[in-house]
């Protein structure tokens, strides 16, 4: 209803769920490359960035969170992010000055992020960023399913205290 697209025209394009969560999880990593690249993060603050998205993400729409959650627990392959197209770049983040950012995986996002906080030494676990990626996903990951078998009230509270246990340099 927001951007008046009808039901037909919305469903020819997502013709089942999981279009929608691929798209969705495109959008969303999007969204977090132009936070961090506009910003000029990196490295653990960017983590911290990732982290509170994640959390407020999680607290605005976490139907659709956990569905991509499950998406990725169900699926046997893995598929790289949908393009964005640059209409539709405007029309989801009208205020970024550049939308002719690269879209890549949540994944290789994550896994920049690591290699920066590996090479500053700003982590105290001496593993290489690939291990420390699939450590913070496999708990960003976990933390979602917990804060909802939990019923948490305090989403980004809990998303802090459970990763910030794994990860002592994420604070909220």
């Amino acid at each position: 209803k927001y951007v008046e697209i009808s039901k037909v025209t919305f469903f020819k394009y997502f013709t089942s769920k999981v279009d929608l969560l691929l798209y969705y999880r495109s959008i969303l990593t999007l969204n977090l490359i132009i936070k961090i690249a506009e910003s000029k993060i990196e490295g653990m603050k960017a983590i911290n960035v990732i982290v509170q998205h994640f959390a407020s993400e999680y607290a605005q729409r976490p139907s659709m969170v956990l569905g991509l959650i499950h998406y990725f627990t169900d699926s046997t392959t893995y598929v790289n992010p949908i393009h964005v197209k640059p209409a539709e770049r405007l029309l989801f983040f009208p205020e970024s000055s550049n939308i002719d950012y690269e879209v890549i995986s949540f994944d290789q996002l994550v896994e920049q992020q690591m290699l920066d906080i590996v090479f500053k030494k700003q982590s105290t676990l001496s593993v290489n960023s690939q291990q420390l990626t699939e450590v913070f996903l496999s708990t960003l990951y976990g933390t979602i399913v917990v804060c909802r078998m939990k019923k948490a009230d305090h989403v980004s509270m809990f998303f802090f205290q459970i990763l910030g246990t794994v990860f002592p340099g994420i604070k909220g």
